[in-house]
């Protein structure tokens, strides 16, 4: 892999949160490859057209959306697809869970988030959906990612609230948590896997990547 940290994202049209926003973010810093651009209608989506092993060679990340396989089918086929090549290619997989336009169907869009929880290294939930999956979840809040870090066996699962500038990353060697500077969750998620990569993933590299203040 090149000095450039590269970052392989499977948005839908005209989508502005969530994976989108965040491949938005990094690309000043970093190389990102964009699948699906905004204006191609799912309906006109074939995802067996989708080279994955080609387009995720030599990425460092895949980044996804929950939200994105309640488009179609063959959305949710390609997401799926896109995680087993990132695994042959050694693409780590972020998943961002955010929240749908049909809020009812956040539900949907978590179980499958659960049922591919052991592809995924990052699990990034937003401010919004953090205690709605904690109702679903039976879990108080302020236990959620500890527990689906520990249930799921998730290398990393994170959260940043764009007004208190909190972070709170769960990890395989403990937790950190504190204060960041960055305007949007977008923004932190970007700058986190921009510099993770060089920084490692040990508990001092987390700290460092987080921007830690």
């Amino acid at each position: 892999m090149s000095g450039l940290v590269r970052i392989v994202g499977f948005v839908g049209p005209e989508e502005d949160s969530g994976a989108a926003a965040v491949l938005a973010a990094a690309s000043a810093s970093a190389e990102v490859d964009m699948i699906i651009e905004n204006g191609s209608p799912w309906p006109d989506f074939d995802h067996g057209s989708i080279d994955w092993r080609a387009r995720l060679s030599g990425a460092h990340w895949l980044a996804l959306s929950s939200s994105t396989i309640l488009e179609s089918d063959s959305a949710r086929s390609a997401q799926g697809a896109g995680m087993t090549f990132a695994e042959f290619e050694g693409a780590r997989v972020i998943m961002v869970v955010d929240m749908p336009a049909d809020e009812e169907r956040l539900a949907e869009a978590w179980g499958h988030v659960i049922e591919r929880i052991r592809q995924i290294h990052i699990l990034f939930l937003s401010t919004e959906v953090l205690p709605k999956i904690a109702a679903l979840e039976g879990i108080a809040p302020g236990d959620l990612q500890h527990q689906i870090r520990l249930r799921g066996m998730v290398p990393q699962v994170c959260t940043f609230d764009a007004d208190s500038k909190t972070l709170r990353v769960e990890h395989a060697l403990g937790s950190i948590s504190g204060r960041a500077s960055a305007e949007s969750e977008a923004e932190w998620i970007a700058r986190y896997i921009c510099k993770l990569p060089e920084s490692g993933t040990g508990t001092d590299g987390i700290e460092i990547a987080s921007g830690l203040v």
